[in-house]
């Protein structure tokens, strides 16, 4: 230790070497977002007839309301583009 030095002072010289750390390093994660997941964004979807005509089902929980949104909805069609699904998943 050198002769300057008081054990009173090397304390305050330790707790402000911490306090400029932790300073920095809240600085760091505010500023450089730092800890924080990135967000890609959300997929983009091509909205066809169909996904527009599901997005306009009822919200009613009434029986007939449920029945005519049921009966409105075609089914036929969901296997059309299988092929090309199949192909880009296996590209990756």
């Amino acid at each position: 230790m050198s002769k300057n030095l008081k054990p009173g002072n090397i304390l305050l010289v330790a707790v402000l070497f911490a306090a400029v750390v932790v300073f920095a390093l809240v600085f760091a994660f505010y500023n450089f977002n730092l800890g924080k997941k990135e967000t890609t964004g959300e997929p983009s979807v091509v909205k066809d007839e169909q996904v527009q005509k599901l997005e306009t089902l009822s919200d009613s929980d009434e029986i007939g309301v449920i029945e005519t949104d049921i009966q409105g909805t075609s089914l036929d069609n969901l296997d059309q583009e299988i092929n090309q699904v199949d192909q880009n998943l296996s590209n990756l």
